[in-house]
């Protein structure tokens, strides 16, 4: 049994030493996501802050007109988790692709695969934090009084994110390279997940199979915890906040078990 576990820790050691080895691969994916999309506009990266700005105008005019009775100071709520539900839906699609639109560099070259994952998510999470900074810069621009305690639970609810949205991710990206109708399933999904996670109305309002709907999907418990963080003032439940590192760490290993068997077959299935 000590042996088993000498040799696990010997390969995991191996494996992290060739990811560090492929860092500068690593460096490359990122700045092309962060900067490659808008390499011939002429506001360039700056457009990461002006698509956030667009967003949260729309958000504004369209739903706080709407439920602006039912939930008081409602475009608070909305900013309060709007990025980081938008994390996590863009990369149950675009994170699914991560490795399908990288296929020349997979059949070309050698690396850790691993390495297209980590540029997905570091870049997109770069992106997200970009347009949750603006969001708070609104929000303290409204005179609406935060709470200094409970923001403290902030960057443990949004690593647990990370942690759970890095594992869905290396799982259905490794399912798309053999089935391509998962990318395309997951488009659809998406659009329910806008619907049954609580960032345009209160869990609390929903009532009898749809609560129950809606508190099996994982995102609410991430929403939840964000909202009671920032625009309720008070520390998350600690039921939710359980249910993030559940989910967050069960996704990691099963996406990473998958990934890790299924990547052998990358190049000939690409």
């Amino acid at each position: 049994m000590t042996e088993g576990r000498n040799k696990l820790v010997h390969g995991a050691m191996i494996h992290l030493h060739e990811l560090y080895g492929s860092r500068t691969v690593l460096h490359s994916l990122i700045y092309n996501n962060l900067f490659g999309r808008y390499r011939n506009s002429a506001l360039g990266f700056a457009w990461n802050f002006v698509v956030p700005l667009m967003m949260i105008c729309v958000y504004y005019v369209v739903f706080t007109e709407i439920r602006r009775s039912e939930i008081p100071d409602f475009i608070v709520y909305v900013l309060s988790a709007m990025f980081p539900f938008t994390f996590m839906t863009q990369n149950l699609t675009a994170g699914a692709a991560a490795v399908t639109g990288n296929s020349g560099m997979v059949k070309k070259m050698y690396f850790p695969r691993e390495i297209l994952i980590l540029a997905q998510i570091i870049s997109s999470f770069i992106i997200m934090l970009i347009g949750y900074i603006t969001s708070f810069i609104l929000i303290i621009a409204t005179g609406y009084s935060l709470d200094p305690v409970s923001l403290l639970f902030m960057p443990l609810i949004l690593l647990l994110e990370l942690i759970f949205t890095t594992g869905y991710t290396m799982l259905f990206s490794a399912a798309n390279v053999y089935c391509r109708d998962v990318q395309y399933i997951l488009n659809s999904i998406s659009m329910v997940f806008f619907f049954l996670t609580p960032m345009y109305f209160s869990a609390d309002q929903a009532t009898g199979i749809l609560s129950t709907i809606i508190w099996i999907n994982p995102f609410t418990y991430y929403i939840e915890a964000l909202h009671s963080a920032v625009y309720f003032g008070e520390s998350p439940d600690a039921g939710v906040l359980l249910a993030c590192f559940l989910i967050a760490f069960t996704a990691l290993a099963v996406g990473y078990a998958v990934f890790r068997r299924l990547k052998r077959g990358f190049a000939e299935r690409l």
